[in-house]
């Protein structure tokens, strides 16, 4: 297979001559060469030039990229790929596909990318590595080609190791282990030497299930589980739901009004009820109240005291139950460190909004991060129009806003509770089925 690759920045792919890259070239199985992008350049100094219609950054011109790919041997049909933020998403079944074509040429998008009429001209495929910027298509080109290329046959050493191989079968692998025994007191598990290759395999098959649950998760909803996959799936679930420390807090101040105003709201009656019958019924460990004006503490209280102390409390134990996990406090600073105090580590902050800003967490991204963490998490929900600026700033996540199918977004903050509840804490029961 020859792949050519075209850079601002050559020097870059010195690596491609290391490890199994050098071993494929070695043998003659993968030819690899990188081309210059400047030395097709009137000026080489200049292969980029002003965004038309303006805009921040240079773009990458057509007429050396185009000179370049001639001159390697490009012709119309050949497979191209320009490395692009804005491409499809690279996964393994991508680098399947690719590693059967005989000829690839490679662009690497750099400074604010590359004329489209590059990627028009040549019908080419633009992929991205992942949601996140990097300073230029260098590194992404690397990661494909490395992909590819250990694909081809002969690269790798053992065709086994292959196959089991994270993403080959739709799973992340299990995890791995050598020599020596026992390290500082931590021992290979006893499994892997009891000479049975089936118990071992099975071992390994929930290791991969279980690792791709919580690093994953998104993974297991296109593959087919067998009743056994399943239930060390809710085995995995029950465990995590035993381990995760979640809390919710309400804030009545600091939030904001219809003008963005800086006030402070009085608590309801029905918010104090469901939001806590929502942490009892989704494992909330706590339900915090921000409320610092000293009236409307002294009402939450009391209600508060009816429905666990008083007479509501024996008449409705189910009520009892659930109200018991609330607790009024002055500041989210407060309720933080009451959580910090039981739990003996200080909980992530994760804020909500209606409205759309930078750095938000999706709640797949969200879900996993609660699944791989051990931390304790604090979800927050501001009354009024919703957590000021500040607040929001201050939170280590702040969650996608709820979206509707049209441009109304007015929804109760214990609708929006509830909603996000279900989103982040779902059993997921279709996991695993077509």
């Amino acid at each position: 297979m020859k792949i050519k690759i075209f850079s601002l920045f050559p020097a870059m792919f010195a690596p491609l001559q290391e490890s199994i890259m050098k071993r494929a070239q070695d043998k003659k199985i993968a030819e690899i060469s990188v081309t210059n992008i400047r030395d097709y350049a009137a000026d080489p100094h200049f292969a980029d030039d002003l965004v038309y219609g303006g805009g921040a950054g240079m773009v990458m011109k057509p007429e050396p990229v185009m000179n370049a790919l001639r001159s390697e041997g490009w012709r119309k049909g050949d497979k191209v790929i320009v490395t692009s933020p804005a491409g499809k998403p690279f996964h393994q079944r991508e680098a399947l596909r690719l590693a059967k074509e005989e000829r690839l040429f490679i662009v690497a998008g750099h400074y604010e990318g590359l004329d489209q009429r590059v990627v028009e001209m040549t019908g080419a495929e633009e992929i991205s590595i992942g949601d996140y910027v990097l300073t230029g298509g260098e590194l992404p080109a690397m990661v494909i080609t490395d992909a590819i290329v250990r694909l081809l046959t002969g690269v790798l050493g053992d065709s086994a190791s292959l196959e089991q191989e994270s993403f080959t079968e739709g799973l992340l692998e299990y995890p791995q282990y050598t020599r020596p025994r026992i390290y500082e007191g931590f021992a290979v598990p006893e499994v892997l030497f009891c000479g049975d290759h089936k118990v071992i395999e099975a071992w390994r098959r929930r290791q991969s299930i279980k690792k791709t649950a919580a690093n994953r998760p998104d993974l297991l909803a296109k593959l087919p589980l067998s009743g056994e996959d399943k239930g060390v799936l809710e085995q995995h679930r029950n465990m995590h739901k035993e381990k995760l420390a979640l809390y919710l807090a309400l804030v009545h101040y600091p939030v904001l009004d219809p003008k963005g105003r800086t006030i402070a709201t009085s608590v309801t009656n029905l918010d104090i009820h469901d939001i806590a019958r929502l942490a009892r019924t989704y494992g909330a460990k706590g339900y915090y109240i921000v409320q610092p004006g000293e009236e409307q503490k002294a009402l939450t209280e009391s209600l508060i005291a009816y429905w666990t102390v008083g007479h509501g409390g024996k008449i409705n134990p189910d009520r009892r139950e659930a109200l018991s996990r609330v607790a009024v406090v002055d500041s989210l600073s407060d309720a933080v460190a009451a959580i910090a105090a039981a739990e003996k580590n200080a909980p992530y902050t994760v804020g909500t909004s209606a409205k759309i800003r930078k750095n938000i967490v999706s709640y797949a991204e969200l879900k996993n991060t609660m699944e791989q963490e051990e931390k304790p998490f604090l979800l927050i929900f501001g009354t009024g129009h919703g957590l000021t600026e500040e607040t929001l700033d201050a939170m280590d996540y702040v969650l996608k806003p709820i979206e509707g199918r049209g441009d109304y977004n007015h929804l109760a903050v214990r609708s929006a509770v509830s909603i996000i509840l279900d989103r982040l804490l779902e059993e997921a029961a279709e996991l695993g089925e077509n």
